[in-house]
């Protein structure tokens, strides 16, 4: 094999597995809900280093759930674990899911959550809807903002 030819089918083979700067990040998760009761699944903001609020990101629903409703919420939060501003409150944007009164079993939702920066997440979150679920068995998640 020529040189020349070796150098381009490692250029080719290196090109089809480099992942641009601003690919878009995959994310799956589960929760789990009560039926008729509202769940925080996730919630998203921007602060610049030098504690100032940029730009909220951008958010869309991509699959909607068929046993439920996902609202996309507008907020503010205490930034609290961040030592350098602690008593900042920063605007956010929260995703809610809440399951038909008397669902039991599994949802899904697919919504993406684009940055200011370029980059885009989809996320993907499987909720396991039953009496006893929701909020005080789902560490990390809130009713709201």
């Amino acid at each position: 094999m020529s040189p020349r030819f070796a150098l381009a089918a490692a250029t080719l083979i290196l090109s089809m597995f480099t992942v641009p700067a601003f690919a878009q990040e995959r994310m799956f998760r589960t929760a789990k809900a009560a039926p008729g009761k509202q769940i925080r699944l996730s919630v998203a903001g921007n602060l610049t280093k030098e504690c100032t609020p940029g730009p909220l990101p951008e958010m869309a629903v991509i699959t909607p759930p068929k046993n439920g409703t996902l609202a996309i919420r507008d907020g503010n939060m205490k930034a609290g674990s961040l030592k350098r501003c602690p008593d900042l409150r920063v605007p956010v944007r929260g995703v809610f899911y809440m399951a038909n009164p008397g669902f039991s079993g599994t949802d899904e939702v697919v919504y993406e959550v684009k940055r200011s920066d370029g980059r885009t997440q989809s996320i993907s979150i499987r909720i396991e809807v039953g009496a006893g679920q929701g909020p005080a068995t789902t560490p990390g998640l809130s009713t709201d903002l």
